[in-house]
């Protein structure tokens, strides 16, 4: 059975290695996620911090570069939970949703411990995709959704911080990995 697996692996690794798509991932049933484009979409949050200028705002998200960052408003100080809203402009079936921290040379260690995503197709009825950990670190995390339903909105809502006491929190992108 180990030898059977093994090579189900192997055998799934060569065909990623030579299926030459950058922007596609192949999981164990074949199937494939496309990163899906960010070109139109908005963003709304709870708060910003525009006194980060030039960073700070939500659109900063989804810009497509992860040095960039959202911050949640310095001035009010508002206790968790934090949010963001994105509209994706049309349905999407989402496989993953990427999330990556507020880059730092340490990764930051604070902001976000714990999140929850959700999925409207109107913006305003929501339905629970999962509730997630987030770990301390720069490199892109990717938060397994089931693809069963197309939505156009996605909202993650910060739930409770790394570091009890603190306050604000803040992220450097958001991806979203669809159906092909």
């Amino acid at each position: 059975m180990k030898k059977i697996k093994y090579l189900l692996f192997a055998s799934t690794l060569m065909f990623v290695m030579a299926c030459d798509k950058a922007d596609s991932v192949i999981f164990k049933d074949e199937s494939t996620a496309l990163t899906v484009s960010k070109k139109d979409w908005t963003i709304t949050a709870s708060s910003f911090s525009a006194d980060e200028a030039p960073n700070g705002t939500p659109d900063k998200l989804i810009d497509n570069d992860s040095k960039t960052y959202w911050h949640t408003d310095y001035s009010v100080v508002t206790p968790y939970p934090h949010w963001v809203l994105i509209d994706m402009k049309k349905e999407v079936k989402m496989i993953s949703v990427g999330v990556t921290n507020r880059y730092a040379a340490t990764p930051n260690a604070v902001g976000m411990k714990k999140f929850k995503l959700e999925g409207s197709t109107d913006g305003t009825t929501f339905t629970s995709l999962g509730e997630f950990n987030f770990a301390i670190s720069n490199d892109l995390q990717n938060f397994p959704v089931s693809s069963a339903k197309g939505y156009r909105y996605l909202k993650l809502t910060a739930l409770e911080p790394q570091r009890a006491g603190t306050n604000h929190t803040f992220l450097g992108e958001i991806d979203v990995f669809g159906v092909k």
